[in-house]
């Protein structure tokens, strides 16, 4: 309250009070010109917001070198998002690999997603790509040694990773139990031919191949369960 009146706000001081029929064209047609610069001024922000969000993706991939990703391609696809508890510097970032089903555009690709476990969006950017490394097979190479320079090893003294083993002599359990103060690591094992399981210490194992394989499977199982989806987020 202003002595006793209402206070007015500026248009409402320009327009006339009571019948506004003849005395309001001027303050009327005031009203519809600032109406319609706000509407120009709004529509030349929005076009200066979309050229500028343009200009900046064209900046941004003008600085990506020539990738040689193309359909069919394998690669791995980098994910920054970590579950909550996990340290982000040791989590593991590269999934995949993937495999590529479409190009859209120059910096863009769609990636084969069903199947692996991962709900994520098929579409991303090239720069959250990497090729997956394809080496050649090693080449061969007979080595003709005399018969008096040859060394006779003796198999026992050989770890049991030397040579391949026959993955059906045993069966195993994915399941991994640590005790004596984590110094002693033991395994459940399947034996082939017997109905209960039995706990083997890790140094009386003689599958290194089998051990390789579940402990890479282990690893990663953990480090797809690190990643944080789009329906956690």
């Amino acid at each position: 309250m202003v002595h006793g009146w209402d206070p007015r706000s500026t248009l409402e001081a320009v327009i006339p009070v009571g019948s506004t029929r003849r005395h309001d064209r001027d303050p009327r047609r005031w009203r519809y010109r600032i109406q319609r610069y706000y509407q120009q001024v709004e529509n030349r922000l929005n076009q200066r917001l979309r050229e500028a969000i343009s200009d900046r993706a064209d900046l941004h991939n003008q600085e990506i070198h020539l990738h040689q990703i193309e359909v069919g391609s394998r690669v791995w696809l980098y994910l920054d998002r970590v579950k909550d508890g996990y340290a982000k510097k040791l989590a593991h970032l590269w999934h995949g690999p993937f495999r590529i089903v479409e190009k859209v555009g120059e910096h863009a690709v769609k990636l084969e997603i069903a199947g692996s476990g991962y709900h994520i969006f098929p579409m991303v950017h090239v720069n959250k790509l990497k090729l997956v490394k394809e080496y050649p097979d090693r080449p061969l190479m007979r080595l003709n040694v005399e018969r008096q320079d040859r060394l006779d090893f003796d198999e026992d003294l050989l770890p049991g990773d030397s040579w391949i083993q026959d993955r059906d002599l045993m069966k195993y359990k994915i399941r991994e139990k640590t005790r004596y103060g984590r110094i002693y690591r033991e395994f459940l094992v399947h034996w082939r031919g017997y109905d209960d399981p039995t706990w083997v210490d890790e140094a009386d194992l003689n599958c290194g191949a089998l051990l390789h394989e579940f402990l890479r499977d282990r690893t990663n199982h953990n480090r797809f369960g690190v990643m944080q989806s789009h329906e956690e987020s």
